[in-house]
Formats: structure tokens, C-alpha cells, sequence
């Protein structure tokens, strides 16, 4: 194979998701580069002691950069020395006083530090047996959210090539695509000297060929892969016991390549293969795949039932499609839920949102129900509910017993209902330990070790252990534990004791507020019913939802950011960044300095936009906030990166063939959302004058004050009467005509003369 040949073969493996594009080592495994340790108790206290200390410092730099922001651009000295006294340390307010505006630059710098620092990097031991000392101090280590890693070999250069292959893109309708792979596999090898290809997809392309993965046919298949690809990586034979498994011919040795075989946890395999299904040697979590509408089935899933019960495939996906309004009727009661005010058009919103992986609570959450269905349907305040489904449900009946119950039926629910589906079809999905560690022993004795199996830290270490024992290397996962209730419920006590104090002090201030403008600022509360709009995205290939709310002139004052599948700290992290947000201008703070401070912020995820009809790349989460909601309401088009001025014939608003949409209105304010409609009136909506009834009732007014004027004029105009009656007629309208005695009546027009 010439280079030009290597090279198309690798540039389309790539294209069809078969191989990721080259990078280095340490960029795939965060263990890569670390030199071996013994563990001892020594090593294990001093990790944990650099793991408290690593979140004691990201807890004060986040809590430093909360009081820089408070201060403004121009602080006052007495403002300063107040927060030094507090415990704001003084090298950061040097810092800040070190150039103007450098307070907010500051607290940017804080924020990105603590966020970016995080846990120490993982921390790699050559394996022992646990004796219960080293057992407890390694349960510490992962409380306070250490990663361990205990290998058995020594790894590639940290800085070597390496490339991921995820193995079940090479399985198709028609079975294995074993010359492709093989060709894939040879070009990547003589590319690399010396790197590495890290094997992932394993377990689901044992589904894809139609294999149980937690059986020994699964095992044995997977097992067949590694060799396949050990063989057409470094040129070695390829067996025919293994070739028989998977019913392809063997193949006798081809030469020596020096390129290595891994199978390892890959620090974040979405962002190198994005449509990879399967991690390392673990089983697959799911067959789903969520898309707009309902889940259905994943490539993997699809490809096994057809290789293994094709005639199962339809109802395979009718159930699965049909799942998720199943799931809530068995959670909570389709019936119950209509007695209790829910329309279809609600139960249909809860179901997609379930269907979509959503937990329960935020299914039934203001987000997914809107405030029309909260306040007119439920007759409830939409407001309570921004992300407490659970309390919406407490608050039409359901009792605590029934939401638990619900909750872990919907966390179960899609997975149980998957097995059975995929169980009917002749196939399993999840493993135990033992199937786990059999699986993963079987692809190291084929790939001759290398193997590496992620085992949580929840409570993973017998499992540990027995991966250590059958000769794989494993990494723990730590995790930051919860405080425990009796820290929480003293945080809770101290938290309603503050927000007391800051009450009575806010009291005057606010009274003084109204007396002298300027000394502090005022928040402006949002009305109860207000307008706003959704916009569904995704960045990079997470979604992302952004919610606005917007004060009666249709200017912004609240945002909301859910981000569905995340971790939950980076959700936890947007969430609260949202309200803060939210608070900033609900004070007064202009939207143009939130857009100025975020827009082209980087880091992950980042990438290609789609659902946004005017921003089309991100280099962030928040680049892509704040340049949506420039646009929408800043009319700020210099951050947008689609022109949507012309029409399909490339004719735009500038050569006179397009009419320019109608400036936005005060009264289009009070019944559409500014966001919305990007601050321009649409074309099919035309405001009526919303004084046409008081014009009215002016009218009638002017007009009664005309009739009163005329009616004085005329009582100014008319005659002096006499005090007698008219002989004739009677009436008392009798007036003189002349000097000399003569009379008419103003009534009967009898003229006749004065009596003397």
C-alpha cells in the first residue's frame, strides 16, 4: 500500500466515523504519562489531602469572584475595605485595583481557574492486595473525588500518536466489513510507528452482530475483534479459531508493525467519535436513541435484532416509540393526571420530556409544561415551579409516597422496558461484574494485556479486585460525596438566619431608595404573567434549551439554561449561572455588558450549531447564549452568522424588492415576545389603535360639553319674563316688545298690550 492509498483510506475511515483523526496519547487517557506508584498508606492520604485541598481552592476562588463582580467597574474605598475585613484576601484585591475595569477581568480569571482545576490529575499505582487499612483510606481518597488508576503495564510515550477505532462501525447489514477494517487498520499502523489505536465500540459491535454481549459467545466475539484488530494493526497472524467466530477467513502473518493495541477510558470520547455507542470493554448502558420526537432504536440495536430476529424489528420499534407515554401511565396514572387538571396537549409535552431521558422532576417542571398549562389548566402559580416538578405534583395531590415511587419507576422504567423489548427479540443488554471482568479478560488475552476496566467508586471495589486478580488494570472513579445530614441541615438553618439579616437590612435601604435616587440600586420584579420564548439548540452535539422571561416593555429579565444528559455539576453550574444572571438584570444591569463579557468565551463543548436559524458555530455553551440573546434583543446582527435579509432568489432588503418589517411597538410588546420576533413586528400581525375606546369616550365627552356650552349660550340669550301669566295660553312667558307697554308670549305668540 502506497502513502497516497494509505492516506484516501484513512481520510474515508474517518468520514464514515470509523477512526478518529490523530492525536496524541495523553489526550485520550488521562492516566497516560503518569509515573507508577506504590500504594501505601502514605500515598493514599497524601491524595486525599491534594483532593480536599484542590476543592477547598476552587470553593474560595469562585467565592473571591462573587464579591469582585458585586463591586462594579468604579468601587468605593469603604466598599473595599468592608470586603477585606470580610476575608477577601488582599494579593486578589491588589489585582483588581491594578488596572481599570480590572475587577470583572478578575473575576473571569477566578472562575475560569476554579473551574479548570478541579480534581489533582488521576493517580496511578501498581496493584496490591487491599488489606482494610489501605481499603478505607482508598474509599476516602475516592469520597473526595480522586481518580485511581492500578495498572499492571507500563503505557506508550504520553506524546505518542494514537487514533480511536470504534470497531462496531465496521459491522453493517451485511455482517463484518472485515477487508475494509483490515485496510483501515494496515493504513493506521504504517501512519503510526510507535502509537497507538485504542480499541472502543466493543460491546456494541458484539450487538450489532447479533450476540449477547454478557454471554460467552459474546465474550468469544469480542475476543475475535481484538485479534482482528491486533492483526491488521501490527501485521501479526490472525487464527482461524478466531476467524471462525466471526466467520471470516484467517490470515497469516503480513509483516512487523510497531504500532500498539489499547483498550482504555477515554477522558471524552464524544468529542473525537460522536456516533460512537459503546465505551472501553463495557456494556452498552442503552439502545436508545433520542431524537425531536419519541426514542427509538440505536444503530447497534437496530443492526443486532436484524442479524438476529428480523421479523422482530417492526414491533421492536413500535414498542420502543410507544414507551415513554407508557412509562408515565405506570408511574403516575394517565387517568389520575386528567382528574387533576392535565390536558392531552400537557401529557403529550411529559412524555416527549420523559422520552428524551428527562428525570421526572423536571418532566413535570414550568420548562417542559409552560406557564398557559400551569396557571389555566392546574390554576397554579407557574413560577413556583421553574424546576420542582416534584412540588407541582405535591401541589395537585400527590402524595410524597406516590412522587418517590413515580420517580424511581421513570429512573428504571426506559431501561426495564428496553430489556424486555430487546430480551422478546432474542438478545440482552447489560452484564453483571462477572460478565463485566470475563468480557474484558477475554480482550486482554487477545490483545496480550492493555486492557484497562472503569469500575465506579460508589462501591466498585470487590469488583476492582476481582478485574486485578483476572490481570486487567482498573480505574476508580471517586466522586465528591454530599455533606451529610447534620451539615445540611445546619447550612439550612444558617442560609434562613442570612437571608433574615439581609431582610432587615434591605428594609431601610430600600426606604432610602425612594428618598435618594442613586445611593443604591432597586430590583425590578418580574410581572406574574409574563412573555418570552424557548430556543432548542445544540452546541457541539449537546443540547442546549435556553428559556427567556421578559418585563411588560419586552425587554429581557430572566433566562433559563437546562442542558439535557449532562453531568450533573456542569448542569448544577449553568443552572445557577442563569440565575445569577437573571438577578444581574433584574438590578439594572444592561444586557450588553453580560453579551461583551461572554461572547467568544472558549471551551468545551464548542463547535457546530443546529436548531438556531441566525448563529451557526459556538466557541461556547455561553458564546452561543449570549450571541442568541444579542441577537434577539439587542437587534446586535454583527454577532449573527446567517443573513436572513434575502429571499431564495439572493434579493435582499437593500435593492428595494423586500418591504422592511415594521419597527417593534409598545402595544406589540404587551401580546408577543421581543425575543421572539428578534425586536421586528412580523408581517402578519397588525396592531389596532388600543385607544379606540377612550377616543370614544373623549368624543362623547366633547360632545356633551358642546351641548352644555350651547344650552348656557341660550340660557344667556334669552329674555327677561314677566311675572304674569299669558291670558291666553297660560303660560308664564309673557315679555315686553316695546316701550310702550306692548307684550308677547315667548310660548303662544299672542301679541296684546300691558295691563296699567
Amino acid at each position: 500500500m502506497n502513502e497516497m492509498q494509505a492516506s484516501e483510506i484513512l481520510r474515508a475511515a474517518e468520514s464514515d466515523g470509523l477512526l478518529s483523526e490523530q492525536t496524541t496519547l495523553s489526550e485520550l487517557y488521562r492516566g497516560a504519562g503518569r509515573p507508577r506508584k506504590r500504594l501505601t498508606p502514605e500515598s493514599l492520604k497524601t491524595l486525599t489531602a491534594a483532593c480536599s485541598a484542590a476543592a477547598l481552592v476552587s470553593v474560595s476562588q469562585l467565592a473571591s469572584a462573587e464579591i469582585l463582580e458585586r463591586f462594579g467597574d468604579a468601587p468605593r474605598n469603604a466598599d473595599l475595605a468592608e470586603a477585606l475585613a470580610a476575608g477577601l484576601p488582599q494579593d486578589v484585591l491588589e489585582e483588581a485595583l491594578r488596572q481599570p475595569g480590572g475587577f470583572q477581568r478578575t473575576a473571569d480569571a477566578l472562575r475560569a481557574s476554579a473551574i479548570n482545576a478541579g480534581a489533582p490529575p488521576p493517580a496511578v499505582f501498581e496493584p496490591e492486595t487491599l488489606d482494610p487499612v489501605l481499603e478505607q483510606l482508598l474509599i476516602g481518597s475516592l469520597l473526595e473525588g480522586a481518580e485511581i488508576i492500578l495498572t499492571h503495564e507500563s503505557l506508550p510515550a504520553a506524546g505518542s500518536a494514537a487514533r480511536i477505532l470504534d470497531v462496531a462501525m465496521a459491522v453493517g447489514p451485511d455482517g463484518l466489513e472485515a477487508d475494509y477494517l483490515r485496510e483501515t487498520l494496515e493504513a493506521a499502523g504504517e501512519e503510526m510507528p510507535d502509537g497507538s489505536v485504542v480499541i472502543a465500540g466493543l460491546a456494541a459491535a458484539v450487538m450489532s452482530l447479533g450476540i449477547d454481549y454478557a454471554s460467552p459467545d459474546g465474550a468469544a466475539a469480542a475476543a475475535a475483534l481484538c485479534s482482528l484488530v491486533r492483526a491488521g494493526v501490527t501485521g501479526a497472524a490472525f487464527p482461524a479459531a478466531q476467524a471462525k467466530v466471526l466467520g471470516i477467513p484467517a490470515q497469516k502473518a503480513s509483516g512487523k508493525r510497531t504500532c500498539n493495541v489499547l483498550v482504555l477510558p477515554i477522558a471524552d470520547l464524544g468529542a473525537f467519535l460522536p456516533d460512537c455507542e459503546s465505551h472501553g470493554t463495557a456494556p452498552l448502558a442503552t439502545v436508545l436513541a433520542y431524537g425531536d420526537e419519541t426514542p427509538t432504536l440505536s444503530r447497534a440495536g437496530r443492526l443486532g435484532i436484524a442479524h438476529h430476529a428480523p421479523e422482530r424489528l417492526p414491533m421492536a420499534l413500535e414498542r420502543i416509540s410507544a414507551s415513554a407515554e407508557s412509562d408515565l401511565d405506570r408511574a403516575l396514572g394517565l387517568d389520575r393526571l386528567r382528574d387533576r387538571g392535565f390536558s392531552e396537549a400537557a401529557l403529550d409535552k411529559v412524555s416527549r420530556a420523559l422520552g428524551e431521558g428527562l428525570p421526572l422532576n423536571a418532566a413535570f417542571s414550568r420548562w417542559v409544561l409552560g406557564d398557559e398549562i400551569i396557571s389555566s389548566d392546574l390554576k397554579l402559580a407557574p413560577e413556583e415551579f421553574d424546576a420542582d416538578g416534584g412540588g407541582l405534583l405535591s401541589a395537585i395531590g400527590f402524595s410524597r409516597k406516590d412522587i418517590q415511587a413515580a420517580e424511581t419507576t421513570i429512573a428504571g422504567e426506559n431501561g426495564d422496558a428496553t430489556t424486555e423489548i430487546m430480551a422478546d427479540c432474542g438478545l440482552q443488554i447489560g452484564a453483571s461484574p462477572e460478565a463485566e471482568i470475563a468480557f474484558a479478560a477475554a480482550c486482554a488475552k487477545a490483545l496480550g494485556g492493555n486492557v484497562t476496566l472503569t469500575v465506579d467508586g460508589r462501591g466498585g471495589l470487590d469488583m476492582a479486585e476481582a478485574a486485578l486478580e483476572a490481570g486487567l488494570s482498573v480505574q476508580l472513579l471517586g466522586y465528591r460525596a454530599p455533606p451529610s445530614d447534620e451539615v445540611q441541615e445546619r447550612m439550612e438553618h444558617i442560609t434562613m438566619l442570612a437571608e433574615e439579616l439581609a431582610a432587615e437590612a434591605d428594609a431601610p435601604a430600600t426606604i432610602s431608595h425612594s428618598v435618594q435616587a442613586g445611593d443604591g440600586a432597586a430590583r425590578t420584579r418580574l410581572p406574574d404573567r409574563r412573555k418570552g420564548y424557548i430556543q432548542k439548540a445544540s452546541v457541539g452535539g449537546h443540547k442546549v434549551y435556553l428559556h427567556t422571561g421578559e418585563f411588560e416593555d419586552g425587554s429581557l429579565g430572566e433566562i433559563f439554561i437546562d442542558m439535557h444528559k449532562e453531568g450533573a455539576a456542569f448542569r448544577s453550574l449553568m443552572n445557577n449561572f442563569a440565575i445569577a444572571t437573571s438577578i444581574g438584570l433584574q438590578y439594572g444591569v444592561p444586557l450588553e455588558e453580560f453579551v461583551d463579557a461572554f461572547v467568544f468565551t472558549r471551551f468545551e463543548p464548542a463547535g457546530a450549531v443546529t436548531g438556531n436559524d441566525r448563529i451557526t458555530r459556538a466557541t461556547s455553551i455561553l458564546d452561543y447564549i449570549f450571541r442568541e440573546l444579542a441577537v434577539s434583543y439587542l437587534g446586535r446582527d454583527d454577532l449573527a452568522e446567517v443573513d436572513v435579509t434575502h429571499d431564495g432568489l439572493g434579493r435582499g432588503a437593500g435593492d428595494g424588492t423586500r418591504t422592511e418589517a415594521a419597527p417593534f411597538t409598545e402595544e406589540a410588546a404587551q401580546i408577543i415576545s421581543r425575543g421572539f420576533s428578534r425586536g421586528q413586528l412580523p408581517d402578519n400581525i397588525v396592531i389596532l389603535d388600543r385607544k379606540r375606546a377612550q377616543k370614544l369616550a373623549d368624543e362623547e365627552a366633547e360632545a356633551a360639553e358642546s351641548a352644555m356650552e350651547e344650552a348656557e349660550t341660550e340660557e344667556l340669550n334669552a329674555p327677561d319674563y314677566l311675572g304674569d301669566a299669558c291670558p291666553v295660553c297660560g303660560s308664564f312667558t309673557l315679555f315686553e316688545i316695546s316701550e310702550d307697554g306692548d307684550i308677547e308670549c315667548d310660548t303662544c305668540g299672542e301679541e296684546s298690550r300691558k295691563q296699567k
